[in-house]
């Protein structure tokens, strides 16, 4: 089983992502947080296999300056920046820390980007 921490601010998005990850039985959510701070001490007591990582949370640090942190205690986390601001793609893309950006209204595209960062290319 694939643990995954989800860091998101909004209780909605926090539950829609829980729920795309619950249709795949592989994955198995070990901890939502809503700032990075917390995100760095979920991950590392959990050590996931998957972050889903938004920017702009509560808390002091965006996720994008959390990343290095992440990387730290989790350090074979596949990190997904999962966010609403095509923006940040360029700064995403120019960190290696980060293995994949998806906008929130690609959300159909979140489970199998995660499959496809774990190799579980098969499908149930």
């Amino acid at each position: 089983m694939k643990s995954v921490v989800i860091v998101e601010d909004d209780p909605d998005i926090q539950s829609l992502i829980a729920t795309i990850f619950s249709m795949d039985p592989r994955f198995s959510v070990a901890g939502l947080a809503a700032s990075a701070e917390e995100a760095v001490e979920i991950a590392r007591t959990t050590e996931p296999e998957i972050i889903v990582l938004d920017d702009r949370l509560a808390g002091e640090l965006t996720g994008v300056e959390a990343v290095p942190q992440l990387k730290e205690v989790a350090p074979k986390a596949k990190i997904i920046l999962f966010t609403a601001h095509a923006d940040l793609q360029a700064r995403a893309v120019s960190q290696p820390d980060i293995d994949a950006f998806l906008l929130k209204t690609e959300t159909g595209e979140l489970l199998p980007l995660a499959q496809q960062l774990t190799n579980m290319l098969s499908l149930l």
